[in-house]
């Protein structure tokens, strides 16, 4: 099977570089990607639908990059994601193929009918299995890719230490940007809570690393000297608002070490870089999201429509870039739709811009919160209460997803959206109320959750 996929060429391009290593020492170059890539055509036979069951191994990456680079439609799911939500999106699209991490190939139902420009399916709730789905072109994460190689400035010298799962966006990044210029990118499977990990970035060299607001917030408990390794001289974070004292905290760290943290924002939708914070201006903009990525346009929209400039006025953003998703899918018949979008996307995330150009998130305009990185729908949370017969609301903020609930057994009803939807424990609390706070039409009053909240015992 031939390719006019834009990724197949830059990889082969690479030669006998290595593209990823693990924390088993096992090595791949480029060369054995685009070999992988053959053998998966050879095996699926034609154009076909693939879910890749993703983990933080070489075999894994690589089954990534090849199929990024080749003539297939690739969904990319967490390894360990609940075999019933596994089984539900398999229902839902039909793919031809199942590939495990270790490239073990299953067949699917298959059926599917692709659009000719469809290469990639991002789930648009992280590892929360949710049916709803960002579909790209290879294009459009190309150019993602490449803008985030200029801001940062990668080379092929470049080591990243990556610990973001693959079917997360933010970690998607990472691999895609890293291989456009050819490094090798050190994978791991452990976490900052894990001595294996500190061990792994000193010894693998790693010269970055990347994280989500947690990540840098446990790096802070545990002390920043254990960021002392000699080769590492860039940080990045995503995946939610870093607060701002703990942001300035990096900047002083950073400038007193020689080294690069770098906040940034995206959405999956996007693909998913949108901002980043210049390091130079981190200490006088900590909690900011900074300027647009090169490619992309951002416009503040005023609640009448109109083009917001006024400084510091807040509107919703409005996005233009060429790596923007062609659209969502819901269901298998979305698989064959075109490019919907433009290039334009409304992030439902409110923002305000200071004279200097600098955007700072002020609020959103829709029920999403990000746990721990992981970007979380509040309806897909309350379609599972009300799958569990349970009368319950979700809301919260970012690392702090909030259940009020009218019947059962709090912890019960708990472990129950925990096993459901991966959430890490420490995230989530369950309170049982009297009644929900109601208008008299029997609308909830949203509003009013929070005070409910800390009334409840």
């Amino acid at each position: 099977m031939t390719t006019g996929n834009p990724w197949a060429a830059i990889l082969a391009g690479h030669g006998d570089a290595v593209a990823v290593r693990d924390d088993a020492g096992t090595a791949l170059t480029y060369a054995d990607v685009l070999a992988l890539r053959a053998q998966f055509d050879a095996t699926l036979g034609r154009r076909s639908l693939v879910f890749l069951r993703t983990a933080n191994s070489a075999a894994s990456v690589a089954a990534w990059l090849a199929l990024l680079a080749s003539d297939h439609a690739t969904l990319a799911i967490e390894h360990d994601l609940a075999p019933e939500r596994l089984a539900a999106l398999v229902t839902l699209y039909r793919p031809d193929a199942i590939i495990d991490p270790d490239g073990t190939i299953a067949p699917g139902p298959g059926g599917t009918a692709l659009h000719p420009d469809l290469s990639v399916l991002l789930s648009t709730s992280g590892s929360t299995g949710s049916p709803k789905l960002a579909r790209f072109t290879a294009a459009a994460l190309l150019a993602n890719a490449a803008a985030i190689a200029d801001y940062l400035g990668l080379t092929a010298a470049e080591r990243p230490f990556l610990a973001l799962p693959t079917s997360y966006s933010y970690g998607m990044s990472v691999i895609n940007s890293h291989a456009l210029v050819g490094a090798c990118v050190e994978v791991t499977a452990h976490g900052v809570m894990q001595a294996e990990f500190w061990d792994g970035l000193k010894n693998r060299a790693a010269t970055s690393l990347s994280g989500v607001p947690f990540h840098y917030d446990a790096i802070r408990r545990l002390g920043l000297d254990r960021l002392a390794t000699p080769t590492l001289t860039t940080l990045t974070q995503a995946g939610g608002k870093l607060p701002a004292p703990v942001a300035a905290k990096y900047a002083e760290w950073a400038a007193a070490n020689g080294r690069r943290f770098i906040t940034m924002y995206g959405q999956t939708e996007a693909g998913p870089r949108l901002t980043w914070l210049p390091p130079e201006l981190l200490a006088s903009h900590a909690g900011a999201i900074g300027v647009p990525i090169p490619g992309v346009t951002i416009d503040l929209i005023a609640a009448d429509g109109g083009v917001n400039t006024e400084p510091g006025v807040s509107g919703e953003m409005r996005c233009t870039s060429p790596a923007i998703m062609m659209g969502y899918a819901q269901g298998a018949a979305d698989l064959a739709r075109g490019d919907e979008l433009g290039g334009v996307l409304m992030t439902g995330d409110l923002a305000s811009r200071e004279e200097a150009g600098i955007l700072s998130i002020t609020g959103r305009a829709s029920r999403m919160i990000k746990l721990f990185g992981t970007r979380v729908n509040l309806d897909d949370i309350d379609a599972q209460l009300a799958r569990m017969d349970v009368p319950g609301v979700s809301f919260g903020q970012d690392d702090q997803l909030r259940i009020l609930i009218e019947a059962g057994d709090p912890e019960t009803v708990r472990a129950a959206l925990i096993a459901a939807f991966s959430f890490p424990p420490r995230g989530l609390m369950v309170k049982a109320v009297a009644s929900l706070p109601r208008a008299s039409s029997g609308k909830l009053l949203y509003g009013a959750l929070g005070q409910v909240w800390e009334a409840a015992t």
